[in-house]
C-alpha cells in the first residue's frame, strides 16, 4: 500500500467530512455577538474593534463580493466553515505524522499494512473528534475569527512537521519562511496562533541539535523571547517608532501629515533590502533567514494598512479611528478596554496612595488654519479646515499634532502593604468581589493602611493563599478545565454557569460520577433534561485521549513534549495571561481551542496504542497503566474523604482504568491472531466510537441552520423606531446585530444606532456628528475641543444654593463646557467640569410636539406639564451620559430619540417616568407617567406597538415546526420580547381592547412555540395578560403547563441531600414563589377548581420546603462554596 497516497486522499475525505457538517449547520445570517459586527465591517471593509481582524475582513470581503446581499452572511459563515475544515485536514496529517514516527521509531520497522491502517485510523479518530468537538464546531459555524485562527495554528503546525521531514533536503529552509510569513498573516486574524512558537522551537532544536539539559533550557527560552518580541515589540514596536518619525517630520520640520510614516517605510525597506544583500554576500545563512523571516512576518503584519487606509475614508463603523499612527497604536494596544496586573499588583479594595505615575501622551491630529503667524482656529477634521478656508484668502492650513491629554498622574499607585505578587483578586467592581470571596474561601489578614488624606485604618487583605486559591478554584478549574471536559467528557447544558450546579457544568453522563458534584441525577426536571446542550460522552473522549498521551510519552517523549508545549501554551498559559475576573459576559470555550486542537493529537494517538496493545504492548505494561489509574483513584478517593471534597474525581479515574483497560485487554487478546491488519482495524473501529457519540450527541446543539433571531430582533428594534429616530443602545447584542441589519441588509439606515458604551469616546461622538446613509448627523452642540480624550471624561454634578428650581438643561450644558468654570474636584492634578445643580428641565414647545411632526396625540394632554423635569442624584456623570444630555438640550425634540429596553435603568439618568414604550423600545416624550406595571416603566403606546408587533415585527423562525435550536443567548432576547408582549396585552386589556390583546398574545404564542422557545417564570406576565383578555381557556392551560413544570423542577430540587439543596435555595424559593402566584392568579380570576388543584399543591410544597430548609439550617450547610 502506497502510504503517502492514501494519507493525503484520506486527508481529503476527512476533510469533506467536516465541510459538510459545518457547511451543513452553518448559521445562514449573522450570530449574536460578534458575529454581526465582523460580517458588518467586512461587507464594507469598515474599522471593527481592536485590535482588528484585517486578514479575516479582506477574505470575508472577498467571499462576499459574488454573492447577492441577502446571501452574504452565508458566504461569511462558510468561510469559517471551510476554514475550519481546513484546520481539520492539516489536524490530520500532523496526527498521522506523528503516528508515522511511532510506527518507524527504531528506523528499520517495515510499515506494514496493518500499521498503515492504523496510522491513518488514528488521523482519522484524533480529526474527527475535533471536527465534532462542542467548541470548535461553535466557531466553525459563524462569521468570526476563531476558525480562521485555527486554521493557521493548524497549518503552521503542519508546516513545521513538513520541515522536519525535508530538513536534511536542499530548500528545506523554505519552509521556515512560509511558517513566518503564515504568523505574519495570522497577526491579521487573531493572536493566538503566536502561541505555536515554543512547540516550533523545539521540532527545530529536536532536529538539528543532540538534546541535553541547558539545550532545552535555552530553547524555551528563546522561543519565549521570540513570542515576546513579536507580540511585545514588532507588533506594537513597529508603530511606536513610526509615531516618532511622524512627530519628528511634522511638528518639527513642518511637513504634512504622514511624510515621517513615508521615511520611515523607506528606511525599514531599504534596511531589509541592504541586510538580505550583505548576508547573501557573506555567506552568513542563518543572519539572511533570520532577516528574511522577520521581512515576511513584516509583509504579513501589513495587512492592517487596510485598517489605516478605511479608517481615513471615515466609513460608519470606524472603531477608534485608527487614520493615524498614534490613534493605531492605541488600537492596536486594545488601549479602550483597560489593563490587568500579571506579576505584581492590587487586590480589589487596595487604597491608592497619592503617588501616580504618568501615562502615554494622547497625540490628536490637528489642522491649524494660519493666518501669518497667528492661528485663527483649530480644526479636527481635514474637510472642516479647507472648507474652512475655501472663501477666505490670505488663510493656509498647517498639520500638528497636538498633546491633548497629556495622561500625568492617570497611573494609581497602590499602597504595597495591600499588594501582592501574581495578583488574582484585582478588580473593585462591585459584583466581582463577592465572588472573589466565594471562589477563594476569603478570610484575609488585617492590614493597617493610610488612605490618600492620611486617615489610618486597618482593611482585610487576600493571603497570597487565598489569592492562589481564586487561580486554581476559578480560573484555571471553572475558566479553563470545565471547557476541557465540556468537549472531552460532555456537557451539562448550554446555560452560561457562574459556579452553581445546574448551569454550564461539565457533565460525563455517568449517573455515580455525576452525582457527587450536581446532586441526585434521578428524576432530572425536563428543563434540564430536554435542554439540547446536555451532551453526554460518558468521558470517552477523554479516556482515549489520556490513552494516547501516555502511549506517547513512553514511546516517543520528544514528539510528546511537543504536543504538551502546545497543549500549555494555548490552554494555561492563556489563563494567567487574561486574569479574567468573575461573571464573564459569556462562556471564554472559545478562547482555548488551541489546547483542545493539541489534545486531539492523543486522541488519535490512542488508536495507534490500542493497535500496539495487540502487538508489543506487554501484559506488564498494561497492568501498570490501567493499575495507575486505578490507584491515583483510590488514593484520590482517600484523600476526598480526608477533606471532605466529592468523589467525582476519584470515580472518573475508577471509570477512566476500567474503561480503558477493557478496550486496551480486549485489543492485548487479539495478539494471538498475529494479524495486524485485522488489529488495526478493530482499533480504528474501537477508536471511532468516540467521534460517533460526539456527533451524536452535539449536532442538534450545533445546528443554527434554520434560525434567524440575531438579524430579526435587530429588526424589531428598529422598526420599532420612528423615522429619523437615534436609538441608544449599550451592550454587544443589542448593537452589532443593528449594525449588521443596517450595513449589509440596508434595514432603516435611517436610523441612528448610539451604543452609549462607545460614546465616552471623542472618535465615536466625532462619527455620530457625521450624516450615515439616511441618517442625518446627530445634533451634538458640545464643540471636539471640549469632549476631547481626557477633557470632560467626567463633570461633577455639585448642587449650589444659588441654582432654584430645576436648571434648564442647556444652560447647564453650556456652564460645563465653558472653561472659566473648571475647578479642581477629584483631586487629579488638574481642574474639572461640573454643573451646579442636579434638577434639570428641557422644554417642550405644546405647538411643535402637539403638531404634526410631534409626538403626542390629543389623549396626552392630561400628563403634557410644559416640559421634562427630573433629577439625576449621582455626584457627577460620565461623558456618554454628559453628551447624552447635550443632545437632550439641543435636539428640541425634534429628532425622535429611543432607548433599547435591554440598555438598562443605569443608562436612563432617571428618565423613566418620561418613556413611552412602542415595541423593544422606549421612545422619550414629554409626558409623565409612572408606571405601575413592574415589568415597564412610563407608558405605552398601544395603537403604535400593536402595529409594530403585528404587522413590523420579525420571529427569527423561532415557530419552525421542524424544530429550531434556539442557545441561551437567543433565549434571552426571546424572554424579552415576550415581556414587552405582555405588557402591551396588559395595557390594550385595560383599555377595554380585548380582542386585540388576545390577538397580539396569540401572535407571540404562535410564534414562540414551547417546543423552540420553553417556558420560564417570564410566562407569568403572559399568563395574567391572557386573564386580563377574557381568554380564560388559554390562561388556564398556560397556568397549569408553567405550574406543572416549577413542580417538576421542585420535585428535584426537594429530593436533593441538603448539600445539594442548599446550593439550589434560591432557585427553590423562585420555583415555589411563581407556584405560588400562579395559584393566586388562578383564585383571583374565579378559576375555582384549578386554584384549588394548584392551591393544594403548593401546600404540600410549602411544607417539605420548610422541612428542606430546616435540614440545609440543621447540618449547617449556609455556607455556600463554589466548586468546579
Amino acid at each position: 500500500m502506497n502510504f503517502k497516497k492514501l494519507n493525503i486522499i484520506t486527508g481529503w475525505v476527512v476533510f469533506l467530512v467536516a465541510a459538510f457538517t459545518y457547511l451543513s449547520t452553518i448559521e445562514p445570517t449573522a450570530s449574536f455577538w460578534d458575529c454581526g459586527e465582523f460580517i458588518a465591517t467586512a461587507y464594507k471593509l469598515e474599522v471593527g474593534h481592536p485590535p482588528g481582524a484585517p486578514l479575516f475582513m479582506l477574505l470575508a470581503r472577498v467571499a462576499g463580493a459574488f454573492v447577492s446581499t441577502e446571501h452574504v452572511p452565508v458566504a461569511v459563515n462558510s468561510l469559517s466553515a471551510l476554514a475550519s475544515a481546513f484546520t481539520i485536514l492539516f489536524l490530520f496529517w500532523s496526527i498521522t505524522h506523528m503516528a508515522l514516527r511511532l510506527a518507524t521509531r527504531k528506523g528499520d520497522e517495515e510499515l506494514t499494512t496493518g500499521k498503515i491502517i492504523a496510522v491513518l485510523g488514528s488521523g482519522i479518530v484524533g480529526a474527527l473528534a475535533y471536527a465534532w468537538s462542542d467548541s470548535f464546531w461553535f466557531s466553525a459555524v459563524e462569521g468570526e475569527v476563531y476558525a480562521m485562527s485555527s486554521f493557521f495554528t493548524a497549518i503552521v503546525f503542519w508546516g513545521i512537521l513538513k520541515w522536519e521531514s525535508e530538513a536534511d533536503k536542499p530548500h528545506a529552509t523554505r519552509w521556515l519562511i512560509l511558517i513566518a510569513y503564515l504568523m505574519g498573516l495570522s497577526i491579521g486574524v487573531h493572536l493566538l496562533n503566536l502561541l505555536c512558537i515554543p512547540a516550533i522551537a523545539f521540532v527545530y532544536y529536536f532536529k538539528k541539535y543532540d538534546v541535553t539539559r541547558k539545550g532545552i533550557i535555552y530553547t524555551f527560552i528563546i522561543s519565549a523571547l521570540i513570542l515576546g518580541a513579536i507580540q511585545g515589540v514588532i507588533i506594537p514596536g513597529i508603530v511606536k517608532v513610526a509615531g516618532k518619525f511622524e512627530l519628528l517630520f511634522v511638528n518639527d520640520f513642518n511637513m504634512p501629515f504622514n511624510t515621517g510614516n513615508f521615511v520611515y517605510a523607506v528606511i525599514i525597506i531599504g534596511l531589509i533590502v541592504w541586510g538580505l544583500r550583505w548576508t547573501q554576500v557573506r555567506g552568513k545563512a542563518l543572519l539572511n533567514t533570520v532577516i528574511l523571516g522577520v521581512s515576511v512576518i513584516l509583509v504579513g503584519y501589513s495587512t492592517f494598512a487596510m485598517i489605516v487606509v478605511r479608517s481615513n475614508a471615515n466609513p460608519p463603523i470606524d472603531e477608534n479611528n485608527p487614520e493615524n499612527v498614534f490613534n493605531l497604536l492605541s488600537y492596536l494596544n486594545r488601549e479602550q478596554y483597560g489593563d490587568r496586573p500579571l506579576l505584581i499588583g492590587q487586590f480589589w479594595d487596595s487604597p491608592m496612595t497619592n503617588e501616580r505615575g504618568d501615562g502615554s501622551p494622547v497625540y490628536t491630529a490637528t489642522y491649524k488654519v494660519m493666518k501669518g503667524t497667528r492661528t485663527e482656529k483649530i480644526f479636527y477634521d481635514g474637510w472642516m479646515a479647507d472648507h474652512y478656508i475655501a472663501d477666505k484668502p490670505g488663510l493656509t492650513i498647517d498639520d500638528e499634532y497636538v498633546v491633548t491629554d497629556a495622561r500625568i498622574g492617570t497611573e494609581p499607585e497602590y499602597d504595597p502593604a495591600t499588594t501582592m505578587m501574581f495578583p488574582r483578586m484585582y478588580s473593585s467592581q462591585a459584583s466581582h468581589i463577592p465572588a472573589y470571596k466565594q471562589w477563594s474561601d476569603f478570610t484575609g489578614r488585617p492590614v493597617r493602611v493610610t488612605d490618600r488624606e492620611g486617615k489610618s485604618s486597618v482593611v482585610q487583605v487576600p493571603t497570597q493563599g487565598e489569592n492562589m486559591r481564586f487561580f486554581v478554584n476559578y480560573q484555571i478549574n471553572w475558566m479553563y478545565w470545565r471547557y476541557f471536559l465540556w468537549n472531552f467528557a460532555g456537557r451539562q447544558n448550554d446555560i452560561q454557569g457562574d459556579g452553581n450546579i445546574t448551569d454550564g457544568n461539565w457533565y460525563s453522563g455517568i449517573k455515580a460520577i455525576d452525582a457527587q458534584r450536581l446532586g441526585e441525577q434521578d428524576n432530572l426536571p425536563s428543563s434540564m433534561t430536554n435542554n439540547k446542550g446536555m451532551n453526554k460522552l460518558f468521558l470517552l473522549p477523554l479516556i482515549l485521549g489520556l490513552i494516547g498521551l501516555v502511549y506517547q510519552l513512553t514511546r516517543d517523549v520528544r514528539n510528546w513534549s511537543i504536543v504538551m508545549l502546545l497543549f500549555l501554551f494555548t490552554g494555561m498559559a492563556i489563563v494567567v495571561y487574561l486574569n479574567q475576573t468573575p461573571y464573564q459576559p459569556r462562556e471564554r470555550d472559545y478562547a482555548y481551542v488551541g489546547s483542545f486542537y493539541a489534545f486531539a493529537f492523543w486522541i488519535g494517538l490512542g488508536v495507534y496504542a490500542l493497535f500496539d496493545a495487540a502487538r508489543s504492548i506487554t501484559t506488564k505494561e498494561l497492568l501498570y497503566g490501567v493499575g495507575g489509574a486505578l490507584a491515583i483513584g483510590a488514593l484520590k478517593y482517600m484523600v476526598e474523604g480526608i477533606t471532605g471534597d466529592d468523589h467525582s474525581i476519584s470515580y472518573c479515574f475508577f471509570a477512566i482504568g476500567l474503561i480503558s483497560g477493557i478496550a486496551l485487554g480486549v485489543m492485548h487478546l487479539l495478539r494471538t491472531m498475529r494479524n495486524d491488519r485485522a488489529s488495526a482495524v478493530i482499533a480504528t473501529l474501537i477508536g471511532l466510537v468516540v467521534p460517533v457519540v460526539m456527533v451524536r450527541a452535539e449536532w442538534d446543539d450545533h445546528d443554527r441552520s434554520r434560525r434567524f433571531p440575531a438579524r430579526d430582533l435587530a429588526a424589531d428594534y428598529l422598526n420599532s423606531c420612528a423615522p429619523n429616530a437615534i436609538l441608544f443602545t449599550n451592550g454587544d447584542n443589542d448593537t452589532f446585530p443593528l449594525w449588521y441589519a443596517q450595513e449589509v441588509e440596508g434595514i432603516r439606515t435611517d436610523v441612528r444606532v448610539v451604543n452609549l458604551s462607545l460614546l465616552s469616546t471623542d472618535w465615536y461622538i466625532d462619527q455620530m456628528r457625521r450624516k450615515a446613509y439616511d441618517s442625518e448627523p446627530v445634533p451634538f452642540n458640545v464643540d471636539p475641543g471640549k469632549y476631547r480624550q481626557g477633557t470632560r471624561d467626567v463633570v461633577a454634578l455639585i448642587p449650589n444654593e444659588k441654582v432654584k428650581g430645576y436648571l434648564d438643561l442647556k444652560r447647564a450644558i453650556e456652564f460645563a463646557t465653558n472653561d472659566r468654570n473648571l475647578q479642581q474636584i477629584f483631586q487629579l492634578g488638574k481642574k474639572d467640569a461640573y454643573i451646579p445643580s442636579q434638577d434639570f428641565r428641557i422644554p417642550a414647545d405644546s405647538a411643535f410636539v402637539f403638531g404634526p411632526e410631534g409626538m403626542l396625540s390629543a389623549k396626552d394632554t392630561t400628563n403634557f406639564t410644559g416640559d421634562v423635569r427630573w433629577s439625576i442624584k449621582r455626584q457627577y456623570v460620565v461623558k456618554n451620559h454628559f453628551m447624552l444630555l447635550d443632545l437632550l438640550a439641543n435636539n428640541d425634540w425634534k429628532r425622535p430619540i429611543y432607548f433599547a429596553v435591554t440598555t438598562g435603568p443605569d443608562s436612563y439618568l432617571n428618565l423613566q417616568d418620561y418613556f413611552r414604550l412602542e415595541g423593544l423600545t422606549y421612545r422619550l416624550v414629554p409626558v409623565s407617567n409612572k408606571s405601575k406595571n413592574p415589568n415597564t416603566y412610563g407608558s405605552v403606546a398601544t395603537d403604535l406597538m400593536l402595529d409594530n408587533v403585528v404587522n413590523k415585527f420579525k420571529w427569527g423562525g423561532m415557530d419552525d415546526a421542524r424544530g429550531v435550536y434556539l442557545d441561551e443567548n437567543v433565549l434571552r432576547m426571546t424572554t424579552n420580547l415576550r415581556l414587552q408582549i405582555a405588557t402591551l396585552a396588559t395595557e390594550l386589556a385595560s383599555e377595554g381592547r380585548k380582542d386585540e390583546a388576545k390577538q397580539v398574545l396569540d401572535l407571540a404564542m404562535a410564534k414562540m412555540p414551547e417546543k423552540n422557545v420553553p417556558y420560564d417564570r417570564i410566562m407569568l406576565p403572559m399568563i395574567e395578560a391572557y386573564y386580563q383578555a377574557g381568554d380564560t381557556a388559554s390562561a388556564n392551560n398556560l397556568n397549569e403547563r408553567l405550574f406543572n413544570i416549577m413542580d417538576e423542577n421542585m420535585s428535584w430540587y426537594l429530593q436533593l441531600s441538603p448539600k445539594f439543596a442548599d446550593k439550589v435555595s434560591d432557585d427553590m424559593g423562585l420555583a415555589k414563589l411563581v407556584m405560588e402566584r400562579l395559584a393566586s392568579s388562578a383564585r383571583m380570576q374565579g378559576q375555582a377548581a384549578l386554584a384549588g388543584r394548584l392551591g393544594a399543591r403548593v401546600a404540600e410544597v410549602d411544607t417539605l420546603f420548610e422541612e428542606k430548609m430546616d435540614d440545609i439550617s440543621t447540618q449547617g450547610m449556609r455556607t455556600i462554596k463554589a466548586r468546579f
